[in-house]
């Protein structure tokens, strides 16, 4: 190796080693800051520890009283629900006693109602019929002269040499 070659490979290394110095103290720097955020995490996990243990205790008592309050709500409602089921069944039977007697008087109106349409329409049925049936005969007689002017022109064409 030439003396040329050693200097290149010395000034190599050592800009290697500055290199290396430089990104090591990056790492220390960076090593330094997570040791105080480390430090501060554990001050904050123990500051939320304390927070949830309080917690926890005021949860329990709130638990107690809203179970107390629930229980007291149960009881009323169930004596609401009681009595609230008692008047629907009261209310259902003159509904219904109510209901069969308007159907009643539905199903005769709906009778006379329906032998009124079926007389109508008994007789606008006479009278399509009727219309339907010159306009039929109206029909026939244009097909019919047309038929006659087709065969005319038929002839002529055959007669045609």
């Amino acid at each position: 190796m030439s003396f040329e070659e050693m200097q290149s490979t010395m000034q190599f290394l050592l800009q290697q080693q500055a290199k290396n110095a430089v990104i090591l103290e990056r790492h220390e720097e960076r090593m330094n800051g997570l040791q105080e955020n480390f430090l501060l995490l554990t001050q904050l996990a123990q500051n939320h520890d304390e927070r949830m243990d309080a917690s926890d205790e005021r949860t329990d008592s709130l638990e107690q009283h809203l179970r107390f309050h629930i229980e007291s709500l149960h009881a009323h409602l169930q004596a609401q629900s009681e009595d609230f089921y008692a008047r629907l069944a009261a209310d259902r039977a003159d509904s219904d006693a109510k209901r069969a007697a308007d159907n009643e008087v539905f199903e005769a109106r709906l009778a006379a109602e329906n032998a009124t349409f079926d007389a109508r329409l008994a007789s606008e049925n006479a009278i399509f019929d009727a219309r339907l049936l010159t306009q039929y005969k109206g029909i026939d007689k244009r097909l019919d002269r047309l038929s006659a002017i087709v065969e005319r022109h038929v002839e002529k064409s055959d007669q045609k040499p």
